[in-house]
């Protein structure tokens, strides 16, 4: 005969709260993301997704986050959208339809930030946009679109202003041939009457020799060329430009200040160079200095700006969460977006009534010893070491 089966109190309680601590550990909070992970723009794809995986890892450190009195771990639920706004457009269908995330962060490319926008709107899915410059993402009267970086209008007022005073005249362009390139081209040469003596040229994605661009520059007699592009066909560029004894003035884009844009070239090449900055890594700023440490422990390289932006775009995400006290209310995410004022790693972020950011815009420089100095702002100015 079977032997009945019977529980002391100690093993009911012991059970009980085995099954509380398994339920609280399947508490989980999916939080979508779209990013570039394969494809031209896999590179800056990869800060992106260490400003992600930072500030998760952080929050799941603490024990995780509170909303509406129900204690969540948090998750990333990634599409890859390869830079494509037809692979964007079907991730962002998912994550709203099938994944039924409350929120989702990222993007690269200004294209398919266009094209998975109205998605979001669709589905009252906020949508918070980390990389992306394109002015016109944040005019289309979507209110489930948010950005907490500089888009290329206020990058270029930053940028304009910095150079009005250094007299570089003509100043010329070699840019990507798509919306950011030439939205960057038009932004400066409107902003400095002496962008519009120089030469512009464009060239497309894949392409890899500029020697046309260089003839051009020296036919033109340029003191300045602004290059508008990232990391890959930047450090081309330049090395074709200092191969051919060009002696001019370089101006870059955000992806040509760091590390690990030096490692691509070395620092006599680079000697010289400004280039428009949203994170100076370095700089003597608590909040810098701070994330700046915490990410080199992670991930053995110097911070960027891009992850800075995304690990504030995802605290941002989850303090409206909170103020909102729900993780399936869209439009009561929405509304505490609308509402809310966070102290980021990259500055105090609040959002215009057109869902945009205005975060801080720094100029810095490259030194002779391969490390970076603050021009712009004023107020922010530091030597070698700083940018």
């Amino acid at each position: 005969m079977k032997r009945p089966l019977t529980w002391t109190l100690s093993a009911l309680t012991a059970l009980a709260l085995g099954a509380s601590s398994l339920a609280h550990a399947q508490t989980r909070l999916q939080i979508g993301i779209v990013t570039a992970l394969t494809g031209p723009m896999a590179a800056p794809g990869v800060f992106q997704m260490n400003g992600f995986k930072l500030a998760v890892e952080e929050l799941n450190d603490g024990g995780g986050i509170t909303v509406g009195g129900t204690r969540y771990t948090v998750e990333l639920k990634v599409y890859d959208t390869r830079a494509n706004p037809s692979d964007g457009a079907s991730a962002m269908q998912r994550l709203a339809s099938v994944d039924k995330v409350p929120v989702v962060l990222g993007e690269l490319s200004s294209a398919v930030a266009a094209a998975i926008a109205p998605i979001a709107q669709d589905h009252a899915l906020p949508l918070i946009l980390t990389v992306p410059t394109g002015p016109n993402l944040t005019e289309q009267k979507n209110p489930f679109l948010f950005r907490v970086n500089a888009h290329n209008h206020q990058l270029n007022v930053a940028l304009a202003e910095f150079l009005a005073k250094q007299g570089w005249s003509p100043l010329s362009f070699i840019a990507w041939n798509n919306d950011a390139g030439r939205g960057g081209v038009t932004g400066i040469r409107e902003l400095l009457p002496a962008a519009k003596g120089g030469y512009v040229g464009y060239f497309n994605v894949g392409e890899v020799d500029f020697a046309s661009h260089i003839a051009n520059l020296r036919n033109n007699k340029s003191q300045a060329v602004m290059l508008f592009m990232d990391e890959e066909p930047g450090s081309l560029a330049i090395r074709q430009i200092r191969d051919a004894g060009l002696k001019i003035q370089l101006i870059g884009t955000l992806a040509m200040g760091s590390d690990r844009f030096l490692k691509r070239l070395d620092a006599q090449k680079l000697e010289g160079m400004v280039q428009y900055n949203a994170f100076p890594p370095n700089a003597d700023v608590p909040r810098i200095r701070q994330f700046s440490q915490r990410y080199k422990t992670r991930f053995g390289e110097e911070a960027h700006g891009f992850a800075a932006q995304s690990y504030d775009g995802l605290m941002v995400a989850v303090a409206a969460m909170q103020a909102a006290g729900s993780v399936s209310n869209g439009k009561a995410i929405r509304e505490a977006l609308v509402r809310i004022e966070h102290t980021g790693v990259t500055g105090t972020l609040r959002f215009d009534s057109k869902g945009q950011a205005s975060p801080s815009v720094y100029v810095t420089e490259w030194c002779a010893d391969g490390k970076r100095r603050i021009l712009y702002p004023e107020s922010a100015k530091a030597g070698c070491g700083a940018g």
